[in-house]
């Protein structure tokens, strides 16, 4: 059985992320019914119990994908922190009480680590209650001043074919044009966070102000063809390039005003396509690394660890973790010596109460696989020292993912010789570009705005401006 293969792994996570939780008073007994909703999507129902002699026991229920109940193969709970893991699917769960939000706050991990917070259930029907995403419905709702149409674009190289919408405005054209490349994880063309579709609404927001957009499933993924698994970030770039290349042989597009959006690792992936394509005439780089992945895996721990309340010794505990693990990476030779390091690493931050264990295997193979072997030591800045088109570079305050301090100065040393490049800091706006108090990860499913309407202005104004004839 396959369990939640609706989940996609947040880019917000960026894979470690999630092995910090935080406690914050003291927290009622764990046993009772409790319910959360997963990635937006996923209602999650878990009943635990507790036996005369104190051990506890739990089941899960997952009503949006049929009537069945899982039993835990382990629980443990006291105080302040709830888990349980689940052999036959993989998957578990690693929590800490908040009394702020009145639940145990953590991750689930399936492969792949997502935010969730499991509060007490007071009515069934309480707990499957969907989460509200009036952007999302207002674009349902329509009209919408565009046409859309499924595509399917070919990497002739690769063999693959990937899948995606093309999005035209009403009217003769032709008509500027942006591909958005999503960031990491295995995602859709809408990009779904969580419950949020941001390609979705970024797409919509262009298309009203007369952009064609064209966006596509990652390989492996959804409708596409290809083997995400083994794919490395060379390979994205690769797909971009494909997509690029469809677009321009549309004849509702013109030729010289297309360019293209990256998302966070997206926007690491487009200074790579437009350095290498001259077809690219502007990009627009959202939440875009400007130091090595490593580093700023590294920098987010740290920032998203304070922010939730992670005491000073832990994060300087999680930080030397950090340390070894990609020293000792970067020394391993071929995937088996890495995969062999790696679970030496993790076993010893187990043991050291860094890293739960329930995560460690699937944490081990996912930070081995070959995305992250090649994507960790990528040094985005020698492509972004070659742009000398226009660029757009935009970070959000609150973003603790790549945080805009610490991100937009390289990116701007790295852009200097540019007169072209515009490079901007929105206020209170987090990695996902939503109106945000913390700009943790958690609040990403519990905020209904997908994208706040500050950051579409920001992007659609600019490329309309750039493309002015």
């Amino acid at each position: 059985m396959t369990l939640f293969r609706l989940l996609k792994g947040v880019v917000a996570l960026w894979l470690l992320t999630a092995t910090l939780v935080v406690g914050n008073a003291s927290a009622e007994d764990a046993a009772g019914d409790w319910s959360g909703l997963l990635a937006g999507q996923l209602h999650l129902i878990v009943h635990v119990t507790k036996d005369a002699s104190g051990h506890y026991g739990a089941t899960l229920e997952s009503p949006d994908q049929g009537k069945f109940v899982l039993q835990a193969d382990k629980v443990a709970a006291d105080v302040d922190h709830f888990s349980f893991a689940i052999a036959k699917i993989g998957g578990s769960f690693t929590g800490t009480w908040n009394a702020e939000k009145n639940g145990w706050v953590g991750t689930w991990s399936q492969g792949q680590s997502i935010p969730l917070v499991l509060s007490r259930m007071t009515s069934r029907a309480a707990a499957l209650a969907p989460a509200r995403r009036p952007q999302e419905e207002a674009i349902a709702a329509g009209p919408r001043p565009y046409r859309q149409e499924a595509v399917t674009i070919v990497n002739a190289a690769a063999g693959i074919k990937l899948a995606g919408t093309f999005s035209i405005p009403n009217g003769a054209g032709p008509f500027p044009a942006v591909v958005l490349i999503c960031g990491s994880g295995p995602e859709t063309r809408d990009v779904d966070i969580l419950g949020h579709k941001l390609f979705l609404v970024l797409a919509d927001a262009l298309n009203r102000r007369g952009i064609a957009v064209l966006r596509y499933d990652k390989r492996g993924v959804g409708e596409s063809t290809g083997d995400y698994a083994t794919a490395t970030f060379t390979d994205f770039a690769a797909d971009a390039e494909s997509a690029l290349g469809f677009l321009m042989s549309r004849p509702e597009i013109a030729a010289g005003r297309v360019g293209l959006v990256g998302h966070s690792e997206g926007g690491a992936v487009a200074p790579l396509v437009a350095v290498r394509d001259p077809a690219v005439r502007f990009v627009v780089l959202m939440a875009a690394p400007g130091m090595r992945i490593g580093q700023l895996l590294r920098l987010q721990n740290a920032k998203i660890a304070k922010a939730s309340g992670v005491p000073d010794t832990d994060i300087a505990s999680r930080l030397a973790f950090f340390d070894r693990f990609y020293v000792d990476q970067a020394s391993a030779k071929g995937d088996e010596q890495a995969l062999a390091i790696a679970k030496a690493d993790i076993a010893q931050a187990v043991a050291d109460k860094i890293i739960p264990a329930t995560s460690a295997d699937a944490l081990a193979t996912l930070v081995t696989s070959p995305w992250a072997r090649e994507a960790f030591a990528y040094d985005p800045i020698p492509a972004l020292r070659q742009l000398k088109i226009p660029v757009l570079a935009l970070n959000g305050s609150h973003d603790l993912q790549v945080p805009a301090e610490e991100d937009l100065g390289p990116i701007k040393v790295a852009l200097q010789g540019n007169p072209r490049a515009t490079i901007a800091e929105l206020p209170s706006l987090n990695h996902l570009f939503q109106t945000a108090k913390l700009g943790t990860p958690a609040e990403y499913g519990e905020i209904e705005e997908t994208l706040a309407p500050a950051a579409l202005k920001a992007i659609a104004d600019w490329v309309v401006v750039h493309n002015e004839r």
